[in-house]
């Protein structure tokens, strides 16, 4: 406040002249406040993308820490051991302000530079990195200063296989050059689902092109026109398996702190098998396939894929959920879980369980005899009563594998028509479009040894003609045979929580699939011979998604096998 000597007829007054902050304070505090709350809506907006609320479940017991930006710590060493860090490790970090999710993200970015296309052993796991993941990262890091973590994923680097559509700067192809440059108009369901969730979109990874659809004959998976050929971090040459297989590469290498992956038949469970981590293959129905380049609707699954069990239940968490786009999510027998953490439950959560050993139609080795007879010994300890040698009689593989084959072949035209009619900026929206666009671009999109043609595009197309009729015959018999006279006759003669097989290629992966029941395979060993990882396959009826994590978690935690040996091309050499 000043003084000020003013005239007044003659008369000099001295008058209080009351400064402009004092006269107009009330004005600016309301301005300051309106400029707060609009920045929040802002990042909100931005980062979450739509209007729909996803409650925080549970699983997001973590303390609300209003971290300042200053916990970010920028250097190039991250603290942390990305290839095996978990989520919940990372989640738990962040609060604590050890270090920002741009930090994160910086150091994510750094090991994809450093070992995804260089080096002697490149992986070719991922196919393609979010330009704006910093971008985003420091919009969260501000987000989780002025209100908190939105769930457990707030700030992780995910990421996503390339079939699952990304409303972003980024493609979503397959692996295909057909597809170069479409538009998707809008994220997957899981994808959105995520975002809002506050996860990092970091990429998309690689795949076997058109999710392994498009060659019947081929020396190895995960090859595809765009992406090349993904490796494996454990062993010279070995084959990723797929279709996953760059997202099981990424997560086994610390590319990522998890990824998502589809399975129509394996496609999830085996390439985690053999990169020594935990993959969930979901009841068909559980999460959404809209937003997802399909195989078959009535067999396509989306799910997580993560170091460690712990990691895919919280993502599963998310995940999970209604779509009206998605009929196979309406499904009144659903049986969901708001917080799948619940079950994670350590080697306790064996005790009491009566578990089956499916060896029926594999090829049991010394070496695997011993690994079956070892495990068997292990979670006896525990409490679990093993039956081994379980027999299903009905079980007729190659009748099983013929009849799903010819399904997937039936729908595959019109389910990928479909999906094609939905994009933009594109010319392909047939499956008669994609295989003549492969043919005028051969070069590049056929290889002699990984995918030297297109001969189950050119058997699918021609099987589309068969009737309704036949195919819905075929459907309910391959459903029975997998389920009803698969999985659930095994359960139930043998009065089981589960079944569980040493071999990822086991009888529960094509009766799995056939009936559209969820799988989880977690680290059992490694070879003696390369120091090939592989995977205990465990399987249950559909919507059984909590007891797989239950027996998952507490075979995890006795073994502790993932922690024996580190994937020796994980580093850049």
């Amino acid at each position: 406040m000043t003084t000020e000597a003013i005239n007044i007829n003659g008369n000099v007054v001295n008058v209080k002249k009351t400064s402009w902050w004092l006269t107009y304070r009330l004005e600016i505090l309301i301005i300051l406040v309106f400029l707060l709350v609009l920045i929040t809506f802002l990042i909100s907006f931005i980062t979450r993308r739509d209007t729909v609320s996803i409650p925080i479940t549970s699983t997001t017991s973590l303390p609300i820490a209003h971290c300042p930006i200053s916990c970010s710590i920028h250097t190039h060493l991250p603290p942390i051991d990305l290839v095996t860090v978990s989520i919940s490790s990372l989640a738990r970090d962040l609060s604590n302000c050890r270090y920002s999710s741009t930090d994160l993200v910086r150091w994510y970015l750094m090991r994809i530079d450093a070992v995804n296309r260089r080096g002697s052993h490149p992986l070719y796991a991922v196919i393609e990195t979010n330009p704006d993941a910093l971008t985003i990262a420091n919009m969260l890091d501000q987000e989780r200063q002025i209100t908190g973590p939105r769930s457990s994923l707030h700030g992780i680097p995910i990421l996503v296989k390339d079939n699952t559509a990304t409303n972003d700067k980024m493609q979503t192809t397959a692996g295909s050059l057909a597809l170069i440059g479409a538009r998707v108009g809008r994220d997957a369901h899981v994808v959105d689902r995520l975002r809002r969730a506050g996860a990092i979109i970091l990429g998309k990874a690689s795949l076997s092109e058109w999710s392994n659809f498009r060659s019947l004959n081929k020396s190895r998976e995960g090859w595809s026109a765009r992406g090349g050929p993904v490796n494996s971090a454990y062993v010279a040459n070995g084959d990723p398996l797929g279709s996953s297989s760059g997202t099981a590469v990424a997560v086994s290498a610390g590319l990522c702190a998890g990824g998502l992956g589809t399975e129509t038949a394996g496609s999830i469970v085996a390439p985690s098998s053999v990169a020594s981590i935990v993959g969930l293959k979901p009841t068909v129905g559980l999460t959404s396939r809209s937003g997802v380049i399909p195989i078959s609707r009535f067999h396509d699954s989306i799910g997580p894929m993560g170091r460690t069990v712990e990691d895919v239940a919280l993502m599963l968490e998310i995940m999970q959920g209604i779509d009206a786009r998605d009929e196979a999510t309406q499904q009144v027998n659903a049986t969901r879980h708001a917080n799948y953490s619940q079950f994670l439950r350590g080697v306790e959560g064996l005790r009491g369980l009566r578990l089956g050993i499916v060896g029926q139609g594999i090829n049991v080795t010394k070496e695997l005899e011993d690994v079956i007879n070892k495990t068997t010994e292990l979670m006896r300890s525990y409490g679990a009563t093993i039956i081994s040698s379980i027999n299903i009689s009905s079980f007729d593989s190659d009748q099983i594998s013929d009849d799903l084959l010819s399904l997937l072949m039936i729908n595959f035209p019109e389910d990928i028509a479909n999906y094609l009619m939905g994009l933009s900026n594109t010319t392909m929206r047939s499956l008669t479009d994609l295989i003549e666009f492969n043919i005028k671009h051969a070069d590049e999109e056929f290889h002699p040894l990984f995918a030297p043609n297109q001969d189950l595009f050119e058997l699918s197309n021609n099987a589309s003609n068969i009737s309704y009729a036949n195919q819905s015959s075929l459907l309910n018999r391959t459903r029975t045979l997998g389920g009803q006279l698969g999985i659930d006759l095994a359960l139930t003669t043998y009065n089981l929580d589960a079944l569980i097989s040493p071999r990822v290629d086991s009888p529960l992966t094509t009766m799995a699939a056939a009936a559209g029941y969820p799988l989880i395979i977690v680290p059992l060993g490694y070879h003696q011979s390369d120091g090939e990882p592989y995977g205990l396959t465990i399987a249950g009826t559909a919507w059984s998604e909590a007891m797989l994590i239950r027996v998952a978690h507490g075979f995890e935690q006795a073994s502790r096998v993932r922690d024996q040996r580190r994937p020796q091309y994980a580093e850049r050499d």
